[in-house]
């Protein structure tokens, strides 16, 4: 299936106040445009899902990737594009990506940027956000989200070498996550699949990032912010995720690689995203902390 985001070569999106390109490669997109724009592009892969990203070209050795969580589906209307006025401070070129996955069920409310059995929809946006560096001359990628935001920093950070995730509160597991919600996911993204732990069993390191980062050399760098007072996703996500790293889940700190950071947080109850400024510092210290260089910001 191609996206119904498939726009004509002039378009306008109404809702985020920018224009639309439709580019028949990542080798097409414009990273000289003054202004900030939303393509829509032709996956590496050719699979059938689109990827559809919100680009604010920046004159900066920094690129930072904003992905986004659940999405009430009769609030929110696709694409989806998370964090951009929290970002919009920070002294470097953002890309906002959608969950092009999202389009295959009008009721799916996460998925978790992962596709379906016909494609490898979180490896297709790591190619393009490095197809993006190496045309920019970005040096710094850093990957952010909440929540299934944050699932998907962590596992397409995964995928680029020297990239940074900051990630708050997220998932680990997709089949920890409520039970309604998997369903939908895996019956819509994986019909031929009898349950969803045949699924898992078969697309292990795409539902599973604690096997994802067991099994995988560490080349990229992981802030994981953690509210303490969210004990559902502490107790099924972050617990088992910092056991498997070495790491004391209460404590926090680094683990024997130094480059995988765990910071638990008292902050809100229940699943909630943070606030902007603590989301903007926890990317300044990250940024800071692995990168070497301190990242510009306005303040506001």
């Amino acid at each position: 299936m191609t996206l119904p985001s498939t726009t004509p070569d002039n378009a306008w999106d109404e809702r985020n106040a920018v224009s639309i390109r439709r580019y028949e490669s990542a080798s097409d997109i414009d990273h000289a445009a003054t202004e900030a724009y939303e393509f829509v592009v032709p996956a590496r892969s050719g699979g059938p899902l689109d990827i559809t990203a919100l680009y604010i070209p920046k004159a900066s050795k920094t690129l930072i990737v904003s992905f986004h969580g659940s999405l009430q589906r009769s609030k929110f209307t696709l694409p989806r594009f998370e964090w951009r006025k929290s970002l919009a401070p920070l002294d470097a070129a953002q890309l906002f990506v959608a969950d092009s996955s999202l389009h295959l069920n009008n009721s799916m409310a996460l998925a978790w940027y992962i596709g379906n059995s016909e494609q490898d929809f979180s490896s297709d946006v790591a190619d393009l956000i490095k197809d993006i560096a190496a045309a920019a001359g970005y040096e710094r990628i850093l990957l952010t989200g909440s929540s299934g935001g944050g699932f998907a920093s962590l596992a397409i950070s995964r995928q680029i070498a020297g990239s940074a995730a900051v990630c708050f509160s997220p998932q680990t597991r997709v089949g920890d996550y409520a039970k309604s919600v998997v369903k939908t996911f895996y019956n819509t993204a994986f019909p031929d699949m009898p349950s969803y732990k045949e699924a898992e069993k078969t697309y292990r390191s795409r539902f599973n990032l604690r096997h994802l980062y067991s099994s995988t050399p560490d080349t990229n760098f992981v802030r994981y912010v953690q509210n303490t007072r969210d004990t559902n996703h502490y107790n099924k996500h972050y617990a088992p995720f910092a056991k498997a790293r070495g790491i004391d889940p209460l404590l926090g700190g680094f683990d024997s690689s130094g480059r995988i950071e765990l910071v638990p947080q008292s902050l809100q109850e229940g699943h909630q995203p943070p606030s902007r400024g603590r989301f903007r510092d926890h990317i300044l210290a990250a940024h800071a902390r692995f990168f070497g260089a301190d990242l510009g910001s306005s303040g506001v």
